[in-house]
C-alpha cells in the first residue's frame, strides 16, 4: 500500500512538472496577431483623399470575427494614436472608439502621443471604460490607473507579455504640453530591456507594441533582442516583416526563424488589419505577415454598425448644418501642407494674423487635419480638418529667434513634418539640400528684409507657444497674451460671413524642387503625428 501510495505522489508531481513547465519544453503551438496603426477617430470609412472609402470600424469588426472562427489562438492588439482627425473624434472625444473596440475584444492599446491630447484625466476616465489594459512600458504617468507597464496574457499553453512603447522622436516635442507636466519618461530601449529581461522567465513570447518611428523600431531590434515581435506604429506601414538580420520587409513565409525580434507594421487609419501568423516550437520557428485590406468586400458587424450609427447620427445633428461656402478646394492634406505652401495653410496664417493684430503668423501644418472641397462646408467638415481647440497666443520675438523658428520649420525636410510652418506677414527662402541648420537664405516680414536686432510681434497656435514641434525658442517670446480664439472658430466665422477664396502667392519658395522619393514605408508622419 505504501508502495502505491509512493508512485501515486510521484505521478503526481510529474504532472505537476508537466503543467507548470515552459511551452518550449513542449508541443509546437500557433499564434495569430492581429494589429491595427493610428486609427485616430475613423469610426466611418475614411471620407476623403487618397484612401476614400477604406476603413470603418464595422468593416474591422467583421473581418477579426472571420479570422478568429479560423485561428485557434488570437491576440488584438493596437499601437496608439486612437484620438483626434475626425470630427466624431472632436465631439465625443474617443468614448465610441473605446466602445467599439470592447466589441472588438482588444486585448491591449500601446497609447501613442495623441491619446494625451485630452488631457490625463480623460485618459484615465477613457481607461476606466475600456476592457483592455492601457499600456505605457516608457512612461510613467503621475495620475494611477492610466496605464501599466506591461500585461501577461495566456492563449492555450502559451504566455505573451506584451509591453507598449514611446519613440525618441514623438516626446516630448509631439505631446501635449500640460500632459507632459503629467508624466516621466524613460529611454524606450533601456525600459524595453528591463521589462522583458524580467518577463522572460515568466512568458513564453515578449511582443513590444510600440509608438515610435520604423527606424526606431529597427534600433530597439537590434538592442533588446529578448524581444520577439515588435509591432510598429505611428509612422507609415508595410507590407511583410522586417527579420531581425534585415532592413526591408519580406513577404510571404519565413522559416527558420533568425534569432532576434521580427518587426510588422499595419497600414495607418486602420484601413487594413494586420494580421501576423507565428509558429512557435521552443522559440519562434517561422512566421508570416500580411495586411489585410478594410473595405467595402467586408460586411458589417452588426453589434459595431449599430453603435457607429448612432454616435453619427448624435454627429450630424450637432454638426452637419452648412456654415458657408469656399469658393476653391483649400488644400490641407499632409503630403502638400507639411512640405510646401497651401491655399489653406495661408488663408488660417493670414485669419490669424488678422484677429490678433500682430506683425506675422506662423502656423505649424499639423494643426491642419485634411482638405476642405470647394462648395458647401459644413461644421463637421470644418472640424475635421481642424481637430484642436486650443487658443492662438501672440508674443514678441528677435529677428534672430524667428530665424531659428524658420530653420527648424524646415529642418525636416524632405520628410512630411507638422512642423513646417504656414506663414502670414512673411515670406522666406529655403535651400532643402543645405544640412539641417543652415537652410534659410532669406526672410522678408512684409517685404522688407529681417532685421536679427529688431523684435517683431507674433502669433502662434497654444501647442507651438509652449514648445512643441521642437519650437523650444518660442519659450523665449516675451509678452505673451492668451487669445480665445482656437482657429476653428475663425474659419467658422469667415465661412458664415462671405463666400472663402485664397490662393498661394509665393510666401515659401525653395530654390531647388523638395525631393519627394523617400520610401513610403520609412516617411516620417504623414498621418500619425502631431508635429
Amino acid at each position: 500500500m505504501a508502495f502505491w501510495r509512493v508512485m501515486g505522489i510521484r505521478l503526481l508531481a510529474a504532472l505537476l512538472v508537466l503543467l507548470l513547465e515552459p511551452l518550449s519544453a513542449r508541443a509546437e503551438e500557433a499564434l495569430t496577431i492581429l494589429h491595427t496603426s493610428e486609427h485616430h477617430g475613423t469610426l466611418q470609412p475614411i471620407e476623403n483623399g487618397p484612401f476614400k472609402g477604406l476603413g470603418g470600424v464595422a468593416r474591422r469588426a467583421a473581418l477579426v470575427e472571420r479570422i478568429r472562427r479560423g485561428a485557434k489562438h488570437v491576440l488584438l492588439v493596437d499601437s496608439g494614436d486612437l484620438l483626434v482627425g475626425t470630427a466624431m473624434s472632436s465631439v465625443f472625444h474617443g468614448a465610441p472608439d473605446i466602445a467599439a473596440m470592447n466589441l472588438m475584444g482588444y486585448d491591449a492599446l500601446a497609447l501613442g502621443n495623441h491619446d494625451f491630447d485630452f488631457g490625463i484625466e480623460h485618459l484615465a476616465a477613457l481607461r476606466k471604460q475600456a476592457r483592455f489594459p492601457f499600456l505605457c512600458t516608457n512612461l510613467r504617468p503621475k495620475k494611477t490607473g492610466v496605464c501599466q507597464a506591461f500585461v501577461i496574457k495566456a492563449l492555450g499553453r502559451l504566455r505573451i507579455g506584451l509591453l507598449g512603447l514611446i519613440g525618441h522622436r514623438s516626446y516630448p516635442d509631439l505631446f501635449s504640453r500640460s500632459a507632459l507636466r503629467e508624466m516621466e519618461f524613460q529611454d524606450p530601449i533601456a525600459a524595453a530591456k528591463a521589462a522583458a529581461r524580467g518577463l522572460r522567465q515568466r512568458v513564453d513570447l515578449v511582443v513590444a507594441v510600440t509608438h515610435q518611428e520604423t527606424e526606431e523600431d529597427l534600433a530597439l531590434a537590434k538592442g533588446v533582442p529578448e524581444i520577439n515581435v515588435i509591432v510598429g506604429g505611428h509612422t507609415p506601414g508595410f507590407d511583410g516583416l522586417i527579420p531581425a538580420t534585415g532592413q526591408t520587409p519580406v513577404q510571404g513565409r519565413i522559416g527558420p526563424l533568425p534569432a532576434g525580434p521580427i518587426l510588422v507594421k499595419s497600414h495607418q487609419q486602420a484601413r487594413t488589419l494586420g494580421r501576423l501568423d507565428l509558429v512557435y516550437d521552443k522559440g519562434l520557428r517561422a512566421a508570416e505577415a500580411r495586411n489585410l485590406p478594410v473595405d467595402s468586400t467586408l460586411p458589417e458587424q452588426p453589434k459595431v454598425a449599430a453603435l457607429v450609427q448612432n454616435y453619427a447620427r448624435r454627429l450630424d445633428a450637432a454638426a452637419n448644418h452648412v456654415l458657408g461656402q469656399a469658393l476653391v478646394d483649400l488644400e490641407g492634406d499632409a503630403p502638400q501642407v507639411r512640405t510646401r505652401e497651401t491655399n489653406f495653410g495661408s488663408l488660417l496664417a493670414d485669419l490669424a494674423r488678422s484677429r490678433v493684430g500682430t506683425e506675422i503668423a506662423l502656423l505649424n501644418s499639423g494643426l491642419i487635419r485634411g482638405s476642405i472641397p470647394s462648395g458647401p462646408v459644413t461644421l463637421k467638415r470644418v472640424m475635421q480638418a481642424l481637430p484642436y481647440e486650443e487658443s492662438l497666443i501672440s508674443f514678441k520675438l528677435t529677428g534672430a529667434q524667428l530665424q531659428q523658428a524658420m530653420e527648424n520649420s524646415v529642418s525636416e525636410l524632405p520628410r512630411t513634418s507638422g512642423r513646417f510652418l504656414q506663414v502670414s506677414g512673411l515670406s522666406y527662402l529655403f535651400d532643402p539640400s543645405a544640412p539641417a541648420g543652415s537652410r534659410v537664405k532669406g526672410i522678408w516680414i512684409q517685404g522688407v528684409p529681417l532685421e536679427r536686432d529688431r523684435e517683431y510681434s507674433v502669433v502662434v497656435e497654444q501647442f507651438l507657444a509652449e514648445g512643441g514641434d521642437g519650437y523650444a525658442v518660442f519659450l523665449q517670446g516675451r509678452d505673451k497674451v492668451e487669445h480665445q480664439s482656437p482657429l476653428r472658430d475663425l474659419l467658422s466665422t469667415a465661412l458664415e460671413t462671405a463666400p472663402v477664396t485664397a490662393r498661394e502667392d509665393g510666401r515659401i519658395r525653395s530654390v531647388v524642387p523638395i525631393p519627394s522619393s523617400v520610401p513610403d514605408s520609412f516617411r516620417g508622419g504623414v498621418e500619425g503625428e502631431r508635429k
